[in-house]
């Protein structure tokens, strides 16, 4: 699929999304919405206070962009398996809205001080108000499975058990990274299996959820729900793979971090560093433990760690198992998917996310 179309079908469906998360995610609090969101209590909100400490900081968020690739993820399976997903578009901010959770989570855990080119969340608008509308965004969205008469009991229930059993997930995959990055475990220790089990749950999941609760709502059979969720958390490794390849070059992506490099300042086990750890010199296999270990921001010492990196051509061996591995997830949906422009689609997202310099 040209990279310009689908481009523009992600776009579009960006659009139909940020529509349907206003919805829900309204700009400014009112007795009724919080009311309709909540319930009654007898008491009183205080609006003003909602305001300023959940939903002005979570619009600041979500204003930021975003290419909301997840929930057209989701849109993309629902059509693929013949159900018109415009029926069932607000489903489609569940991925989303979590996926901005884990990024509030994300840059206070890494101390990172910008998000998409603007001060973080946390910056902004301190840790405390931060920590608490994370947690707010894993669960507002599932009002709207919870308040939906389109889909039955039985679908509701399937989808609550991919919410519950993903986010564990996610949970366990945050929980690895941020062991690795504060050197609980060095990272001449950590293997390549290990790496893409992490990136899998911390990554891969939101869009493995994306992918099985779109199943779910076609009415899909346990075996493609879970071919497709596979197929999904593949994207999402992959993603992660890209995204790891491009912090380490000139690109959009690595300025809007903070950075050429900004993984190293974290000391960010990626398999980039893995790779290279495995196949370097005891010279330079040191150095870069060592590097990973300082977190520092002196671009010289970012440098020299880039410079050994690509010393053992770590990128290209990524570069290959990204489409390796996408080539084996597609092949297990292949065969479930009857050819049409949804399927079509649905293979070009997967393409474009690995191909991207953002």
């Amino acid at each position: 699929m040209a990279n310009g179309e689908i481009t523009e079908y992600l776009k579009e469906r960006a659009g139909q999304v940020d529509r349907e998360i206003k919805k829900y995610l309204t700009d400014r609090a009112s007795t009724r919405y919080l009311e309709a969101l909540l319930g009654r209590s007898g008491y009183e909100y205080d609006n003003r206070a909602i305001d300023h400490a959940v939903l002005e900081p979570a619009r600041y968020l979500l204003d930021l962009g975003g290419k909301r690739w997840r929930s057209t993820l989701m849109l993309t399976v629902i059509d693929a398996l013949g159900k018109d997903s415009n029926e069932v578009v607000e489903f489609a901010i569940i991925p989303e809205v979590i996926h901005n959770g884990t990024l509030i989570h994300d840059d206070i855990e890494d101390s990172s001080e910008t998000r998409r080119g603007s001060p973080a969340v946390h910056v902004k608008y301190g840790t405390d108000v931060a920590l608490n509308l994370g947690d707010f965004m894993f669960y507002l969205p599932m009002i709207a499975l919870l308040d939906s008469k389109k889909v039955d009991k039985e679908v509701k229930i399937k989808m609550l058990e991919i919410y519950q059993r993903e986010m564990l997930k996610l949970s366990i995959g945050q929980a690895t990274d941020i062991a690795w990055h504060r050197s609980m475990i060095g990272p001449e220790k950590v293997t390549e299996a290990q790496y893409l089990q992490m990136a899998y749950s911390k990554t891969g999941v939101l869009a493995s959820m994306a992918a099985k609760m779109g199943a779910a709502v076609a009415g899909a059979n346990d075996k493609t729900i879970a071919a497709l969720g596979n197929f999904g958390a593949t994207i999402g490794v992959a993603f992660q793979l890209q995204d790891d390849v491009l912090n380490l070059t000139e690109s959009k992506l690595s300025e809007l971090k903070g950075g050429v490099g900004d993984d190293i300042t974290e000391g960010k086990v990626t398999l980039l560093a893995i790779k290279t750890l495995e196949r370097a010199s005891g010279e330079d296999r040191k150095r870069l433990s060592e590097i990973l270990k300082m977190h520092t921001k002196d671009p010289k010492i970012i440098k020299e760690a880039v410079e050994i990196i690509r010393k053992y051509k770590a990128e290209d061996y990524i570069k290959d198992l990204e489409f390796e591995l996408l080539k084996k997830a597609w092949s297990q949906v292949d065969g479930l998917l009857k050819e049409s422009d949804a399927k079509r689609k649905l293979k070009g997202i997967a393409e474009f996310l690995v191909n991207r310099t953002i």
